[in-house]
């Protein structure tokens, strides 16, 4: 079975082997802040596909039409809708890298019981981001992320390069921590199993990546301000949550724990669908949450927080409208 047909069976059954995914309800979910779609959307969608092509990412026709059929390269022209198309490109690349390790490595290898060729590819993936100028050789997935790294440092600050890393440790950490899980045929507690959502999600070194497609910077101090904080967390969460409820239906389809309402339903003895609900309950209340604060902070008036807490905002405007685009979640089943 190739990564782009669908995973491998994951030791641990879901809560209930009778759960009827066509029966699950997906309540609609929104955000407040209109979407946009960048102006060069096409461009940026093609050369992100031969890019992977060139490094070997991409090594069949199969693949090629399965990362097509999914718009996987729209996926930043939807969450950075302003900023110079070769900026903008670079995050598209780092997005598209991030899915498709996440398909091809975290998910197969983590599911498959292989955790010491997954931890391989992480320590191989750190080694890089700590020098992405050093000779290397790997996997065509390896390649692609060294290449990257050598981009990112060509256009971002130190600090954004620092933080990017940053990122993909704490990726690293919930990887291993997922695959630890999985390989013991455990779900995880309830906390545990949202610090790993919390930490897979991509999203920290996603929303710096939209500062450099933009040209600013957060201030440390900024960073460090504790609404500031919480404003990020809050995006973090809106999106993760929302991966959650909108893919629960195809991941009961797959057998497979790898979202909140089939972790609440596995701990909590409720119902996969009053998982669901409770779900898209809590993006509801983020996302009030999420607007408040942000108003709070522009009336701050301080320009280089108000570009940052837009650049949150259009982040889950644009992943949502991606989602609606694609159906992301139904690919592939």
């Amino acid at each position: 079975m190739t990564w782009w047909q669908g995973q491998p069976a994951p030791p641990a059954p879901p809560p209930a082997d009778d759960i009827d995914a066509a029966r699950l309800v997906v309540p609609p979910i929104s955000f407040p802040v209109p979407a946009r779609l960048h102006p060069d959307a096409n461009e940026l969608e093609e050369r992100t596909l031969a890019w992977l092509r060139d490094f070997g990412v991409i090594g069949s026709d199969a693949e090629e039409a399965y990362l097509r059929h999914s718009k996987l390269g729209r996926t930043y022209a939807w969450m950075i809708p302003e900023g110079e198309t070769e900026r903008v490109l670079t995050a598209t690349r780092f997005c598209i890298w991030a899915t498709v390790q996440d398909d091809r490595y975290t998910e197969e290898l983590g599911l498959g019981g292989r955790t010491t060729a997954l931890a391989a590819h992480l320590l191989a993936c750190e080694s890089i981001a700590e020098n992405p100028h050093a000779p290397v050789s790997g996997r065509p997935i390896e390649l692609a992320y060294r290449d990257l790294f050598a981009r990112i440092e060509q256009i971002a600050t130190p600090q954004q390069v620092l933080r990017i890393r940053k990122g993909m440790l704490h990726y690293s950490v919930g990887a291993a921590a997922d695959a630890a899980y999985a390989a013991a045929g455990v779900v995880p507690p309830v906390a545990e199993y949202r610090r790993i959502r919390h930490l897979i999600a991509h999203l920290h070194h996603h929303f710096v990546l939209t500062e450099v497609a933009q040209g600013f910077e957060m201030p440390t101090a900024l960073l460090l301000d504790h609404e500031v904080r919480d404003l990020t967390d809050l995006a973090v969460q809106i999106i993760g949550l929302t991966n959650d409820v909108l893919g629960c239906p195809r991941d009961v389809r797959r057998r497979h724990i790898a979202n909140l309402p089939m972790v609440l339903a596995h701990h909590g003895g409720c119902s996969v669908q009053e998982g669901i609900d409770l779900t898209a309950a809590e993006v509801v209340r983020h996302t009030d949450d999420f607007v408040r604060l942000a108003s709070l902070l522009r009336q701050r008036r301080v320009p280089v927080l108000g570009r940052y807490v837009r650049g949150l905002e259009e982040q889950i405007a644009g992943h949502l409208a991606w989602l609606h685009e694609t159906g992301r979640y139904e690919i592939g089943l």
